[in-house]
């Protein structure tokens, strides 16, 4: 990739703001993002802890919250854990595939042959930004079982009881949430390099670039 300053150099990586949609904010205001997106995971962590244990001691038959009474009481379960596994599986396969043959044109814009160039780069913007919204999507979900197995491991630690039921399992479903994250982080990358190659993303200045030469 090349910068607007058109020196040739080849571009670093995207920051972590842009791939998560915070690009637009300032650094406090992505600083509060992160904060609240930390703070809301690990009160998920609690709430899912105080609800397995309800499940356990108010409605022992997992009928209090109607179908999803027996995921609360039994925590995690193989049931639970397998998702996120087949997805990072999915997602690995797709990214060598993106990585080793060329972007194919953007889905659900016709015939591609009859399509402009400024159309195609247009299509594929958008699927870059939807792209990143599943990925901010997996990384709060990942954040939140990840928050979910440290609030409930602590509790086992502290024999708070029914902390411990389901741990190992509730380990290995945010094991395939962090899997399925870091492989989809790594496909957003690897198609945004190939749609830069294409012009499609819009030249990015570097401000501390430009004062350098303006000393």
């Amino acid at each position: 990739m090349r910068d607007s300053d058109g020196d040739g150099a080849p571009a670093r990586l995207p920051p972590l703001a842009e791939l998560l949609l915070l690009q637009r904010l300032s650094k406090p205001g992505r600083a509060a993002a992160v904060t609240l997106v930390a703070a809301l995971a690990v009160g998920w962590g609690f709430a899912a802890l105080a609800l397995h244990e309800h499940e356990l001691h108010v409605h022992p038959a997992g009928s209090g919250l109607g179908p999803l009474g027996p995921i609360f009481e039994a925590a995690a379960s193989p049931l639970t854990a397998w998702p996120g596994w087949v997805a990072a599986a999915i997602l690995g396969l797709s990214a060598v595939r993106l990585r080793r043959g060329p972007v194919e044109p953007p889905a659900g814009r016709g015939d591609a042959a009859r399509l402009s160039a400024a159309e195609i780069r247009r299509g594929l913007r958008r699927e870059y930004t939807l792209a990143r919204l599943i990925l901010v999507v997996v990384s709060v979900l990942a954040l939140a079982d990840v928050a979910r197995l440290a609030v409930s491991g602590i509790a086992a630690l502290l024999d708070v009881a029914g902390a411990g039921d389901g741990l190992p399992w509730m380990g290995v479903e945010a094991g395939g949430l962090l899997a399925a994250g870091t492989i989809l982080g790594a496909w957003v990358l690897t198609f945004r390099e190939q749609i830069d190659r294409l012009g499609a993303l819009p030249a990015v200045r570097r401000a501390g670039r430009r004062r350098a030469r303006a000393r």
